[in-house]
């Protein structure tokens, strides 16, 4: 309805109204896929939570086609009270907030940081830095003698260190400057290419320009503008600082590396159906252009999947799949210090014919780490771990095996099976059993079990059975297993009624449910250890 209102937004008294009927929406279809944006909101709100992160962002996308298939972020908020705040501190306060800082403090809770805040890329950068080096034929991925690390690099009369400042590098070929994430090295480089080159590059990448008009509120990059650049400016945009883009636009470029060199525009909207003519416009992937050859976007994928397989991105390795990925760690600027770091890893798999490109970002982590490959290369792994076998991309060896002698066996489905029929398989599979009650064994079916079937535990493994008479289940609080050898992992887990997969040697550097939170007992937690400490920006 239309009527006239006054000063104060009153109704006029015998003013005309007008009566518009309603009208029918279209119908969306998005590339989202609701199983992998699980998956991606699950480790984000638990990386977060487990490094007292301000928040961070997950993206996924199917290079090839643009497609994106999952978009998280956190903190989030509920879509249903949209004025409901999130954050307990600004709660409290709330009542004591003038309307503009209520307002702002809105706008930021429902911000979608993945397209509308821009930050610092740090190392994830170099991806681009070290494709237009070998595009524009100015470097090759393995001579040694290409670079030199003595641990810092003087620029302008500015000394910029790396990372591992205390035991340079040393000689260095292109694939290992990658791999060491080595800023000296990238300094090295960026002069080679040039400003003006670079620039070239950006450009090409897409990085000046929004990506989808679909986007909605999509910020757009910052970068010093072409004509000012000096050799200060060209050493910090080659390890990816000093200036700022979005996490879409750097998937975005990236996956053009994963994609053959071809930049594909991000898609998010697949189809609208007018819902009265049935109608239906189908937003097709749409090229963009041809940045980097094909032998060049090889050859980054192959030093790429160096860089997981033995260097600096170690903690998003997963047994019998492909990866390729690059670690990023951005320092806040000078007298902003409180905004923190920004960690982020941004990975491809498999790397040749790749399906996914999975960008995460963690901002201002508080906690053990405030590295990329500590904070955000778990995340990676975890969420790749789930995601391609959802996808149907088969696993290229046999799954490692655990250092703990103890031998392992697929978990048995009993559901559906008398309760002496349970106990018998599951006893000769080499696990133990718990069931309450005291029902008949012989005529008393089993209704539920946890874990569930197909998982492969120890043996030894208790496995909680319940049937329709006794099926109250016991919550248990999972231990933080982090930092924890193989062995000291099996006893937290028995003493807490869990169970465990175990991925890997050394100590725990992520698992896959959150300590503190509230589980069933049996429930299995799988932890990844790793046995080197995977360092560097």
């Amino acid at each position: 309805m239309l009527a006239s209102t006054n000063s104060v937004n009153g109704e006029i008294p015998n003013g005309e109204k007008t009566y518009v009927e309603a009208q029918n929406g279209s119908n969306v279809t998005l590339t989202i896929d609701v199983n992998i944006q699980s998956i991606a909101e699950k480790y984000l709100e638990q990386a977060v939570t487990e490094n007292k992160a301000d928040g961070g962002n997950v993206i996924i996308m199917n290079p090839s086609s643009g497609d994106v298939l999952a978009m998280a972020t956190y903190p989030d908020y509920n879509l249903n009270a949209p004025f409901t705040i999130n954050n307990p501190e600004l709660k409290e306060k709330w009542d004591k907030l003038s309307s503009d800082d209520k307002n702002n403090a809105l706008f930021n809770m429902w911000k979608n940081t993945a397209v509308q805040s821009t930050y610092e890329p740090g190392s994830t950068f170099k991806i681009i830095t070290a494709a237009a080096g070998l595009e524009e034929g100015l470097i090759t991925p393995d001579n040694h003698s290409d670079f030199y690390c003595s641990g810092y690099e003087d620029v302008s009369g500015v000394t910029m260190r790396c990372w591992k400042y205390y035991e340079p590098h040393g000689s260095e070929s292109l694939r290992e400057a990658l791999g060491n994430s080595c800023n000296p090295a990238f300094i090295q480089l960026g002069r080679k290419i040039g400003a003006k080159t670079l620039y070239k590059y950006y450009k090409g990448f897409g990085l000046f320009n929004t990506t989808n008009p679909y986007f909605y509120g999509e910020s757009n990059s910052v970068f010093f503008d072409e004509s000012t650049i000096n050799e200060f400016n060209v050493a910090t945009m080659s390890f990816g600082q000093r200036f700022t883009i979005t996490p879409i636009q750097l998937i975005t470029a990236v996956s053009a590396v994963a994609n053959e060199g071809v930049l594909m525009q991000p898609r998010i909207v697949k189809e609208i159906k007018n819902t009265n003519t049935n109608a239906v416009t189908t937003i097709e992937p749409k090229s963009i252009r041809q940045v980097i050859s094909k032998d060049t976007a090889d050859t980054m994928m192959d030093m790429l999947e160096y860089v997981v397989n033995d260097g600096t991105g170690k903690y998003a390795k997963i047994n019998g799949y492909s990866v390729g990925g690059k670690t990023g760690t951005s320092e806040p600027l000078s007298g902003n210090e409180d905004e923190g770091y920004v960690a982020s890893f941004i990975a491809m798999s498999p790397t040749v014919n790749t399906q996914v490109v999975v960008l995460v970002t963690i901002y201002n982590p508080k906690g053990f780490s405030h590295q990329g490959s500590q904070v955000a290369g778990p995340v990676i792994k975890q969420i790749l771990s789930e995601v391609l076998p959802y996808l149907g991309v088969a696993s290229n060896n046999n799954p490692s095996t655990n250092t703990t002698s103890t031998k392992t066996s697929p978990l048995p489905d009993v559901r559906n099976k008398t309760i002496s029929e349970a106990k018998s398989i599951l006893k000769d599979a080499g696990f133990n059993v718990k069931i309450t009650g005291a029902e008949d064994e012989n005529s008393t079916l089993i209704i539920d079990q946890v874990p569930k079937p197909g998982v492969t535990l120890f043996q030894d493994s208790t496995i909680y059975l319940y049937t329709s008479n006794n099926n109250v289940r016991t919550p248990k609080k999972v231990p933080d297993l982090r930092g924890m050898t193989s062995s000291q992992v099996l006893n937290s887990i028995k003493a807490a009624n869990l169970n465990v997969i175990i991925d890997g040697s050394g100590v725990v550097v992520s698992q896959d449910i959150a300590a503190g939170k509230e589980v069933e007992q049996g429930t299995a937690i799988t932890v990844t250890l790793q046995t080197e400490t995977a360092n560097g920006y």
